[in-house]
């Protein structure tokens, strides 16, 4: 699988075998991780690579084959959107490491000073609307 740029194989699990894809141009996942197309699932799914992996079986040439007629379109559409996604998150990350400090800052009230201050609050809301049962037949 780490040979090929893109890798075309099986996951044997107990709720059943799916094609799936591993694209090394992909972005890193997490430490201890990896990202495969799971054609079940028409998505890119992050999996735990210790557990995984001993799940992979290559693809026999004639079923690579055929992998690759049935499931490159839609690997390519999942990976587009896949890559979107990621995208949206770096750049939202940066965004936020590059604001000043202040403009990340907590708010200056706490969830337990907002409480006291509804606590020792002395007003009651009497201007709600009264139930009553006229019109109300049994």
């Amino acid at each position: 699988m780490t040979k090929l740029k893109v890798w075309y194989g099986e996951l044997r699990t107990s709720r059943g075998n799916s094609i799936v894809i591993h694209d090394q141009a992909l972005p890193e996942a997490t430490p201890g991780r990896i990202y495969l197309y799971n054609s079940n699932r028409h998505a890119i799914i992050e999996y735990v690579k210790d557990i995984v992996e001993s799940n992979l079986y290559d693809l026999d040439d004639t079923s690579l084959k055929q992998a690759q007629k049935n499931y490159a379109a839609a690997w390519k559409d999942a990976r587009i959107e896949f890559l979107n996604v990621q995208k949206d998150h770096l750049e939202l990350t940066e965004e936020v490491a590059s604001m000043p400090e202040k403009a990340v800052a907590s708010p200056k009230k706490t969830i337990e000073e907002d409480f006291v201050e509804d606590e020792e609050s002395d007003e009651v809301d009497y201007e709600q609307d009264e139930w009553n049962n006229d019109g109300y037949e049994e």
